[in-house]
Parts: C-alpha cells; structure tokens; sequence
C-alpha cells in the first residue's frame, strides 16, 4: 500500500513539474514578441521629413553664367610688346599700351560693346612687324575685333576693317559671328540662313591684311 501511494505521489510531482516547465515557456515566448512601451513609441512617431539633396556643385556651376574678371594681358614679339588691358565693367573700354617701339609709345583707349575675352599677336602679311588683335564677346555671343599693326617696331596705328561687299558672302548672314586668326588670314563665321531659316552649315568670310595709303587694311578676300 505504501508502495502504491509514492507511486501516485511522484506521478503527481512529474505532472506538476511539466506543467510549470510549459507555463515558463509560454510566458517566455510572450514576453519576447511583445512589442515595448518605446518600440510602440518609435513606432507611431512620424518619420522626419528628408531634407532637400543641395544641387551637385558641378550642375549650378554649368547652369550659372560665366563670369568676366578684368583682362590682362602682355603679348611680346622681338623687341615689342603690347599691354592690353580691360576693366570689364558695364560700360566697358580696353587700353593698349606698348614698350619698345623706338619712336613712339603711346596709349590707345577704346570704347567697346561686351568683354574684352581674349589678345593675340599674328603677322599676317609676313613682313616680321607684329599685329595684335583684341576680341570682344557681347551677352548674345557675338564677336568683334580690333586690330593694331607695328610700323616696323617705330610706332603703332589701328587697322581699319573693311566690310565683305561680295553678294555672296554677305548673303544668309546672321546669328553669332566669331572670328579665328590662322597664319596668313583673319577669318569671320557665322550661322548661314536660306529663306530665312538657318541651315546649320557656317558661313566664313576670309580676311587678308593689306597695305593702305596712310595705314593698313583687312580686306575680305574674293
């Protein structure tokens, strides 16, 4: 008899201890996928707004107009050279100075339309005397020239620029025009037109340097 009571007392006790085992367990498994008072928090909080991505450094500078400084420039050749100089203002001027002509050096200073953008020396008529050549660019684009020749290194004088009479270099002219020095001619290009629409081909008028009565003249070359 007493056999039989241990016997139903440690069944009871495995029962028990099962029982309690699994309890623990679910509470276990309870309490790991409930959410916490601040995960709940996080959550229902609304998310921050992005702040805007700043524009790549690269596009505005692209997307933003070119800025003209003042120009400077010293162009040398032999025992010459020329000193052109702009301000770049609103109401703009360039002047040109030089040093080492033997007779005269003296300042020129011209009113212009646009930018002073770039001086060149060339000699185009291959007589070893330099010519210096000053472009300026308007907001549209379009390029004009002023051009000034050494008096065999004695002094220095503008050089006039006749216009292109020929009809058929001045025929479809118009949009941009800009202008190029190669060794022995300046030449002029612009958008050519039929009909008053462009046809996306480049018109060019060519340029030689020639010697006037009292100074020297660009001539279009026919």
């Amino acid at each position: 008899m007493r056999s039989i009571f241990l016997l139903f007392l440690a069944l009871a006790f495995t029962a028990y201890s099962c029982g309690g085992s699994s309890e623990a367990s679910g509470e276990a498994t309870t309490s790991t996928d409930a959410p916490t008072a601040a995960e709940n928090a996080a959550d229902e909080a609304p998310a921050p707004a992005e702040a805007a991505a700043p524009a790549p450094a690269e596009m505005a500078r692209q997307s933003a107009p070119p800025a003209t400084g003042p120009f400077e420039e010293r162009l040398t050749a032999g025992p010459v050279t020329f000193i052109v100089e702009s301000p770049n203002a609103s109401s703009n001027y360039f002047t040109l100075n030089t040093e080492g002509m033997s007779v005269r050096n003296e300042e020129t200073k011209m009113e212009v339309d646009g930018a002073v953008v770039r001086a060149q020396l060339a000699d185009l008529n291959q007589d070893s005397y330099p010519e210096v050549y000053i472009f300026t660019r308007s907001d549209s684009g379009t390029e004009e020239v002023y051009a000034f020749a050494s008096y065999r290194n004695r002094s220095y004088g503008q050089i006039y620029m006749a216009e292109a009479e020929n009809a058929a270099n001045q025929r479809g002219r118009e949009g941009v025009e800009t202008f190029e020095l190669t060794e022995t001619a300046l030449l002029q290009k612009f958008a050519a037109s039929q009909s008053g629409q462009r046809t996306g081909d480049t018109q060019t008028v060519t340029y030689a340097l020639k010697q006037g009565e009292t100074s020297y003249r660009l001539e279009p070359v026919e």
